[in-house]
């Protein structure tokens, strides 16, 4: 689940998305080639921040999207830190729609006109794709709190944001 997070920068809005910007823009280091690096997209009013690793592809991986806010002299930079709230919603429609057929396959689990073949395959199947989708949400963002943590350290180095 997300959480709300809370940063000053002294800088003011456009120059620090003129900075992240910068810094996305950059090349590649050797070491992040091998371990991957924060990376993201965004305007002078809200942006998106995720680790990124070559190769690889996880959209159960933590991400901050954020806004940038102008306040005191320099920006707030408040947002939410998480899995994103698409992935969620996707795997929640698609544990109910799976769900939906096991229901119908301890239906004909119970049934005696069908042959047993028959039962496993419209329970067998619907209950394996559940239980695949429930291994997701629970284990696909294996590196979730390393990510947040490289997220929240970019904050702090790039922006030169403190908590709020």
């Amino acid at each position: 689940m997300a959480r709300k997070i809370r940063f000053h920068s002294p800088y003011e809005p456009i120059p620090l998305a003129e900075i992240l910007k910068k810094e996305m823009d950059r090349d590649w280091t050797a070491e992040e080639e091998k371990s991957g690096r924060v990376v993201g997209s965004g305007t002078e009013e809200k942006f998106s921040l995720r680790v990124e690793r070559k190769n690889l592809r996880n959209d159960f991986s933590s991400r901050f999207e954020g806004e940038l806010i102008a306040d005191r002299g320099g920006t707030l930079i408040e947002g939410f830190l998480g899995r994103a709230r698409s992935t969620t919603r996707f795997m929640y429609f698609w544990l109910s729609f799976v769900g939906l057929f096991c229901v119908a396959g301890v239906v004909m689990l119970i049934g005696p006109d069908t042959q047993w073949p028959d039962k496993l395959a419209f329970f067998g199947v619907p209950a394996f794709m559940l239980a695949v989708g429930i291994g997701l949400m629970k284990f696909g963002g294996g590196n979730a709190k390393q990510d947040e943590g490289r997220i929240l350290a970019f904050l702090r180095d790039t922006a030169r944001a403190r908590e709020e």
